[in-house]
């Protein structure tokens, strides 16, 4: 996303630019009467939106103590969050993992090997481990996982990772789309 071998100006022209994307990204979740500030909870959906995929632990063990004030509380302000998250942006830091890893992670599920996952399981294990999925999230990645069909009870992950990575690198040349090099 941000090139380190590029001229200053360059360099200069995409800092920019991410900042105004990271400021559209924030702007998204900021609860109406807290102008400036997000609630906490929502940081690791902000960064998600930007390309970051942080785990929970991380979120709560580096992440939010870096970007909380002085007296922490359940909101982030934004002039917090932006120094913070530009700087990752200029990183590979907690991009999303390799095709390989998630593969990995999906068949120690699939202990049987049968190359899906019932749909009720995988639900259950979002809901519950790690940062817990909304309701909205879920029912989006129940649709993507199963092509839109409301009557599949369980995902073929192989394909689900194929086009997962695909909807994430066209997601992040949208967000990049307005930048001219």
């Amino acid at each position: 996303m941000f090139d380190q071998n590029a001229s200053l100006a360059e360099k200069a022209k995409m800092e920019t630019y991410l900042k105004e994307k990271i400021l559209e990204s924030f702007n998204i979740f900021i609860q109406p009467d807290k102008k400036g500030y997000v609630d906490k909870k929502e940081i690791p959906y902000i960064m998600r939106y930007l390309g970051k995929f942080p785990s929970e632990a991380q979120v709560s063990k580096i992440i939010l103590p870096a970007i909380e004030e002085d007296e922490p509380s359940d909101y982030i302000r934004y002039s917090k969050f932006e120094p913070y998250m530009l700087s990752i942006l200029k990183t590979d830091e907690f991009d999303p993992d390799d095709i390989e890893i998630m593969m990995a992670a999906f068949k120690i599920i699939d202990q049987e090997n049968k190359g899906y996952i019932e749909l009720e399981y995988m639900k259950e294990l979002l809901e519950k481990h790690g940062i817990g999925f909304r309701e909205s999230e879920m029912k989006s990645f129940a649709e993507f996982a199963t092509h839109n069909d409301p009557n599949a009870t369980v995902f073929y992950y192989e394909d689900y990772l194929l086009r997962l990575q695909s909807f994430v690198q066209k997601h992040l040349d949208s967000v990049m789309k307005g930048f001219k090099h």
